[in-house]
């Protein structure tokens, strides 16, 4: 075993966990328009996480290098990610408004990883309610 296992899996991969990380760029967040530009920029953020991940792992395996360069590549990129931590992962799992524990394996799941505000649909509906009650005086 050359000690590039882990190196040489990833890198076959290619581009496949590039384009996973990006299809609900062009699914989900395309059609809620400006109320998901947040979180457009975090999916994008750890897209490109993906690829340097991919880009060391290919590296790793063409220079003939063990796993441990892989770790240590790993590592720098979850450095920068922890310090990019407020772009890459903007999701909250409570409603910001009542305080409601959002259901993820549910219909809800858009409220966590789409919209901005991050807000359940309840609250969602009343904010409306209260902007087309203020747009119509």
């Amino acid at each position: 075993m050359s000690g590039t296992v882990v190196s040489q899996w990833i890198a076959e991969l290619g581009i496949w966990p590039l384009i996973v990380m990006l299809l609900p760029n062009l699914m989900l967040f395309r059609k809620r328009g400006p109320a998901a530009n947040r979180k457009r920029l975090a999916s994008l953020f750890q897209a490109i996480a993906v690829f340097l991940v991919t880009i060391v792992a290919g590296t790793v395996v063409n220079f003939g290098l063990t796993d441990t360069y892989l770790v240590l590549g790993v590592a720098v990129i979850a450095v920068g990610a922890y310090l990019l931590r407020k772009r890459m992962f903007p999701y909250r799992l409570t409603c910001p408004a009542c305080g409601r524990k959002h259901e993820i394996f549910t219909g809800e799941f858009k409220n966590v990883y789409v919209m901005d505000d991050d807000l359940c649909d309840a609250c969602r509906d009343a904010s409306r309610a209260e902007e087309t009650a203020d747009d119509s005086q």
